[in-house]
């Protein structure tokens, strides 16, 4: 069934949004401040709207994409905000990457209004969301979301419920932490090989055929239930390969802070007694620094 739809910010990101939804049959009303946005959006079937109030009148749905926590403070709770129009039973996805305590000081005044909040952040980007293979994470009233989720379906891949809100945006910022450091390291290791005389395409190609693009997928579970006893590499064997790797970089004079980083992860794992641990088992040396109680090994 048709739904009417407000989209809020026009953006990069949130016009695909709203061509998608416009392509799955909904009504889609959308504001961004800048006019040319605007003419865009609209070539692309989305009526618009002078304000974001304008927009949200009358709605079943709001959608926001914004760049900014602070922007997104403002469209909500601003003079003439959306939420302070948004009539009984609405449901807002907010797709924005913000401030946790933001969507939840938002998420309460909306319950005070029955209108449902939902922090739902994709992941993925412009080349994704063309081919609608972003994945959404959402916190908030699961009623809500299993009712409309069929908005986010519009232009997602997956849509992942992570519990109560804030939890969709907490998993987003874990998995901006986990792709900055990842991709960090390929640009560490990198730079140590091109030191070394390698090329950096010829790694590359390298590396795409090699365990690391599946490491998740692999290691991710076992690691996720603390289980350290199918022994692929202990940890001692990963404290010592990181030993070597660092050592040659410094000969050459190659940056490594990340490699100098994880290996003290490793000799603090092997502290705690883990040293024949499969080296997924460093997982318990941040979990202790984290105050959680580790795990003990025996084998």
């Amino acid at each position: 069934m048709k739904k009417k739809v407000a989209f809020l910010g026009l953006g990069k990101m949130g016009s695909l949004m709203a061509k998608h939804l416009v392509e799955a049959g909904q009504s889609v009303t959308g504001y961004d401040p800048v006019p040319k946005t605007m003419l865009a959006a609209n070539k692309n079937g989305v009526r618009t709207a002078k304000s974001p109030s304008a927009a949200v009148r009358g709605t079943d749905i709001i959608c926001s994409s914004l760049p900014t926590p602070a922007i997104v403070r403002d469209v909500y709770l601003g003079s003439g905000g959306a939420l302070k129009v948004a009539r009984r039973g609405v449901v807002i996805f907010e797709l924005s990457t913000s401030e946790v305590a933001l969507a939840l000081e938002i998420a309460s005044l909306a319950k005070k209004k029955e209108v449902a909040f939902l922090d739902a952040p994709v992941s993925g980007s412009i080349p994704h969301l063309e081919k609608k293979q972003v994945s959404a994470i959402v916190g908030g009233d699961r009623k809500a979301l299993k009712k409309h989720q069929d908005i986010l379906k519009a232009f997602c891949k997956s849509v992942t419920y992570m519990g109560p809100s804030g939890n969709g945006l907490i998993m987003k910022l874990i998995t901006n932490h986990i792709l900055g450091i990842h991709h960090a390291g390929i640009a560490e290791g990198l730079t140590f090989g091109i030191k070394a005389g390698l090329k950096a395409k010829k790694m590359v190609q390298f590396l795409q055929e090699s365990a690391l693009p599946q490491l998740l997928f692999y290691k991710g579970p076992a690691m996720a239930a603390r289980n350290y006893s199918e022994v692929i590499a202990d940890v001692e064997l990963s404290k010592k390969d990181l030993g070597l790797s660092v050592h040659e970089a410094n000969e050459l004079g190659a940056p490594v802070p990340l490699g100098v980083a994880a290996r003290q992860q490793y000799v603090a794992a092997k502290a705690l007694g883990l040293g024949t641990a499969d080296f997924n088992a460093v997982f318990e040396a941040y979990l202790n620094a984290a105050g959680e109680k580790p795990q003990r090994w025996e084998r």
